[in-house]
């Protein structure tokens, strides 16, 4: 298995580099300072596995990760990041990353990551994947807050309390009626299938996402 680790804080990659020599069939085969450097030594080498921080100079993770996947589709990137924002990573799978670490806890993660891609599957370390469905979550409460009216998002949260239609309407001082008819504005307004607790399932839903 040969390797290339590119990055342009030598330290960093040292830190790598010594992770990495602890795998019984990893050669490194080169190291870089820039995304030039690092598609020259990838030129001569052809790695089976090329390391990349997100920003370097001359020509940064992603291009060099979009230039390598068109000219060798057998080749495995793995991205280094300190980013933790959902655009970052959504630019590297777009760009066809096999990997995607953030550098708070690439050290620990990258033999993990290796093996992991080296099998042929993708690997997104776990802090990252945490974030992902914080994000998810919270543009999924966003647009459901969007689409009802404060009364209906209020009686919406109390459907993932388990509350009841009576219980509901004794707490908002209403008629089971009417809450009834709120639960059906609900219901049409965010588009769910007419099946039975079909509300009850998504609250519930999207108070454990």
């Amino acid at each position: 298995m040969k390797i290339i680790i590119a990055d342009d804080h030598p330290l960093f990659r040292q830190g790598i580099k010594q992770a990495i020599e602890s795998i019984p069939n990893a050669e490194i085969v080169g190291e870089a300072g820039d995304g030039m450097e690092a598609y020259h030594l990838v030129l001569s080498e052809v790695p089976d596995i090329v390391i990349l921080d997100l920003e370097m100079p001359v020509l940064n993770g992603l291009e060099l990760c979009k230039k390598l996947k068109a000219d060798f589709r057998f080749m495995k990137v793995i991205i280094l990041t300190m980013h933790k924002e959902k655009h970052y990573f959504d630019a590297a799978i777009e760009a066809g990353v096999n990997g995607y670490l953030l550098k708070d806890n690439a050290v620990e993660d990258i033999l993990t990551c290796i093996k992991v891609v080296w099998s042929g599957q993708d690997y997104v370390s776990s802090n990252v994947t945490d974030i992902l469905k914080e994000t998810n979550r919270d543009t999924t409460l966003k647009y459901v807050e969007s689409k009802l009216t404060p009364t209906e998002n209020v009686i919406l949260k109390l459907i993932a309390d388990g509350k009841t239609t009576s219980e509901i309407a004794a707490l908002m001082f209403s008629s089971p009626n009417t809450i009834d008819n709120h639960r059906a504005n609900i219901s049409r307004k965010l588009e769910l299938e007419p099946e039975k607790n079909a509300l009850l399932k998504f609250a519930l839903r999207l108070k454990q996402e």
